[in-house]
């Protein structure tokens, strides 16, 4: 990414953060460049065999779900409706007291043109590879899912130029038709082409796969009102098209999710998130994006070797995401513990941005991760009302590109990695919030300035001795603690803060980390802050919920050894 001019960078700031409850619209012309995929076998997950047209195709069967008819590479159409057809040998169309049933059990891998209207359930069950190419479908269930792919071979949906396809589902099944989503699958399913398809899911997903859904081009809107937009075992990859979900459901305990993969124990290795480019808007009540997968609760066995990869990995792309359900930890009427945690990327190992943009708007954590959180480049734009904006339970590397991190008011803040390792490396960042984790000092390869609060919509910027602006932005909430690192800020130099306009303060970058006010979570060995450090500042009170160090107050310095904050 081109290194942005100080005064750009603060014009993006004052745009996208602080003038923003919610998230911008996009506007596809100027975020194009973050859009731009990644292609071919440099594309994270890159796979020859989801290559629609890779395949030479050994027959084109047309159906038209209105007329009931069928035709066979290109020949005279006949009827189906009122006795099952055999369109070749292996191949049958039958209508059903569901729907229509495709049964094609032969090696011969089938392109289906298709289109027309459908009440009830189409199903395919195919023993090779196929084709549903989509051009005018509308299937609305009357007992089950709307398509229904009993294949665990691969089943390529094209969606044909200029075309616009629907599917909906019901809200109850019959037992026959007990599947997981409006478009519900036992294998893999990848998306691609020209046109739109709608999804409306009312019983749990939008669209489900056993095994992984692979999004390549087309227009996917996905809307729920029950559980999640795309929930897979194995794994969900978008390459390129644009995807929407939205999802209303506010169930306890079953709040709708944007894109969740489960993670199995029978696909090692698997589970991941990859978006290698595209556009992607997510608002739902849950969490928008998640690799999901907990060793307590879903492990069968005691060896790690099978266990599945929980990873989101953002190469390029642009990711909008919002959440509105408040997060919780309660029982439920049966007595047990449920919760909502409403956040906006997860990764239950880790989470990793080469690129793209992503701007989330959350409750809960923007960005958060199990193991590790790595952006080492890309635009980064969050914003969490209620807790931490970027959140490893482990280690937290900022190596490049552009973060805007504003976090809640404390004990919450911009970045939180615990008590372990936080490298700051490259790029430019700012974290507005409560208070910060520490950077570890020889972890760190750029300087980073650490200081206490601004007003919101006050100007800052840091001049160094020539008078030069080496940094500026709208100073977007405010807050206890700022903490920000750039390339123009070099070790010796002398420099000035101002507040709109105002000398604020003055300070020399002797070490890797200059603290001139903020809040700073203990770190310990290695990092800013240690026990005994004083009060947070004048007129903070503590959020609900938040319990303090035995025996202290606010305004009390902090006892020795017990000292989760740092300040002044």
């Amino acid at each position: 990414m081109k290194k942005l001019p100080a005064i750009m960078f603060g014009a993006l700031l004052a745009f996208s953060v602080f003038a923003q409850a919610a998230p911008v619209a996009m506007n596809p012309g100027d975020l194009a460049p973050y859009a731009r995929s990644v292609a071919g076998p440099a594309a994270i997950g890159y796979d020859a065999a989801d290559l629609v047209e890779s395949i030479a195709f050994d027959h084109v069967v047309a159906i038209d779900l209105s007329l009931g008819s069928v035709a066979l590479d290109a020949a005279a159409p006949r009827t189906f409706f009122d006795t099952p057809l055999t369109v070749l040998d292996g191949l049958t169309v039958a209508r059903t007291a569901y729907g229509v049933t495709v049964t094609a059990k032969t090696a011969a891998s089938i392109h289906y043109n298709l289109k027309g209207a459908l009440a009830g359930t189409l199903t395919f069950a195919s023993d090779a590879p196929y084709e549903l190419y989509l051009d005018g479908v509308s299937i609305v269930a009357v007992d089950g899912p709307a398509l229904n792919l009993q294949s665990k071979k691969r089943a390529f949906i094209v969606l044909a130029e200029g075309s616009t396809n629907s599917l909906t589902d019901t809200a109850k099944r019959v037992k026959e038709l007990d599947e997981k989503a409006a478009l519900s699958g036992k294998g893999r399913i990848i998306i691609s082409g020209g046109g739109v398809l709608n999804v409306d899911g009312n019983y749990k997903h939008g669209i489900y796969s056993k095994e992984y859904v692979r999004v390549r081009g087309g227009s996917l809107n996905v809307a729920v009102s029950a559980r999640d937009g795309i929930r897979t075992d194995q794994g969900f990859i978008f390459d390129d098209g644009v995807l929407s979900i939205a999802g209303t459901g506010a169930g306890v305990d079953e709040e709708s999710k944007g894109i969740k993969v489960d993670g199995t124990e029978s696909a090692p290795g698997k589970g991941a998130i990859v978006v290698n480019g595209g556009y992607i808007t997510i608002a739902t009540v849950g969490k928008a994006i998640t690799a999901g997968w907990d060793i307590d609760e879903d492990a069968t066995t005691p060896d790690k070797a099978d266990d599945p990869n929980p990873d989101v990995i953002i190469n390029a792309g642009v990711i909008k995401v919002t959440t509105s359900g408040t997060p919780y930890e309660k029982k439920n009427a049966e007595g047990l513990l449920v919760s909502c945690s409403p956040e906006g990327i997860e990764g239950k190992s880790d989470l990793v941005v080469h690129g793209g943009y992503i701007l989330a708007r959350t409750a809960d954590d923007c960005l958060n991760a199990g193991d590790s959180i790595v952006i080492d480049g890309g635009y980064v734009d969050v914003v969490s009302s209620a807790n931490d904006a970027i959140d490893s339970n482990g280690t937290l590397t900022l190596a490049g590109g552009t973060i805007l991190s504003v976090g809640a008011n404390p004990p919450e803040g911009p970045f939180d990695c615990d008590m372990n390792n936080f490298a700051i490396t490259g790029g430019t960042l700012v974290g507005v919030g409560g208070m910060t984790s520490g950077p570890t000092a020889e972890a760190c390869a750029q300087n980073v300035l650490i200081a206490g609060g601004y007003a919101a919509g006050s100007s800052f910027a840091i001049k160094d001795e020539k008078g030069a602006t080496v940094f500026a932005f709208t100073v977007p909430k405010t807050s206890p603690t700022l903490i920000m690192s750039a390339p123009g800020l070099k070790t010796g130099g002398q420099y000035t803060i101002l507040v709109d306009g105002t000398v604020s303060a003055t300070f020399t970058i002797s070490e890797r980390i200059t603290k001139i006010g903020g809040m700073i979570f203990d770190m310990g060995p290695g990092g800013p802050g240690g026990p005994g450090m004083g009060p947070p500042p004048d007129g903070w009170t503590p959020p609900e919920g938040w319990a303090p160090p035995e025996g202290w107050a606010p305004g009390q310095t902090l006892p020795a050894g017990a000292a989760p904050l740092a300040g002044e």
